[in-house]
C-alpha cells in the first residue's frame, strides 16, 4: 500500500535544497557505483578456484572440490547481478542527462532510486523469475550485495570460511548439496547424495 501511495503522489520539479528530483537520482545513483564491487574476471576466477583446496580429510583441489564448483556458480550469478545493477544506475544517469533515450523502464528506475526502492530487473527477469534477493529498501539491498559479494570474495582468494552465511547464497539449496557431497567423499561411505542421512 505504501508503494501505490508513493507512485500515485506527484513528482515534484524540485525538491528541498533546490535540487530537482532528478538531481538527487543522479547524485544516488553516482553514489551507489562509487561504491559497486569490481568485476569478477572469468579467466582469474577459473585459475583461483583452481588452486582452492577443500578439507583437508576431503584431499582435493580445484574443481574436483563440490564446494569450489559451488563457489563458482555463485561468483557467476553475482557477476550476472553486478552487470544488472551498474547498467541501471548508468542509463540512470545517461538519461537524466539527456545523453540516451528515456525509456519506461529507466523511468521507472529513475522513480525507484528517488523513493529508495530496489528497482525492479534487479530483483526479477524479463519472465518475471526471482534472480536476487527480495529486500524492500535500496539501502538494505546494495548493503546486502556487499557483504553477500564480500564473503564470496573471500572465498575465492583462499579464505575458505568456518562459517556460512546460508542465506547470503542465491541458491542455499545448492550449497547444502555440495556440503553433503564433500562429507559424503571425505566418509567414503559410498550412500548415493540426494537423499538420506549422512
Amino acid at each position: 500500500m505504501i508503494f501505490t501511495i508513493m507512485e500515485t503522489r506527484p513528482k515534484e520539479a524540485s525538491v528541498g535544497g533546490g535540487k530537482t528530483r532528478e538531481e538527487l537520482v543522479k547524485e544516488k545513483a553516482i553514489d551507489l557505483l562509487s561504491k559497486m564491487p569490481i568485476d569478477y574476471n572469468e579467466n582469474e576466477v577459473r585459475e583461483l578456484i583452481k588452486k582452492l583446496s577443500g578439507p583437508k580429510a576431503l584431499g582435493a583441489v580445484g574443481y574436483s572440490v563440490p564446494l569450489n564448483i559451488f563457489l563458482s556458480q555463485e561468483i557467476a550469478r553475482m557477476q550476472v547481478i553486478f552487470n544488472i545493477v551498474r547498467k541501471t544506475l548508468v542509463d540512470a544517469c545517461d538519461a537524466i542527462d539527456g545523453q540516451i533515450i528515456m525509456t519506461a523502464e529507466i523511468m521507472d528506475s529513475i522513480n525507484a532510486i528517488f523513493d529508495a526502492r530496489v528497482p525492479n530487473q534487479w530483483v526479477y527477469d524479463a519472465t518475471g523469475a526471482e534472480i536476487s534477493w527480495i529486500i524492500p529498501t535500496l539501502a538494505k539491498w546494495f548493503n546486502d550485495l556487499i557483504e553477500r559479494n564480500k564473503q564470496l570474495y573471500e572465498w575465492m582468494k583462499g579464505n575458505r570460511p568456518y562459517t556460512f552465511w546460508l542465506g547470503g547464497f542465491f541458491n542455499p539449496q545448492g550449497f547444502l548439496t555440495a556440503m553433503k557431497q564433500e562429507v559424503t567423499r571425505m566418509h567414503k561411505t559410498g550412500k548415493p547424495i540426494g537423499g538420506g542421512q549422512i
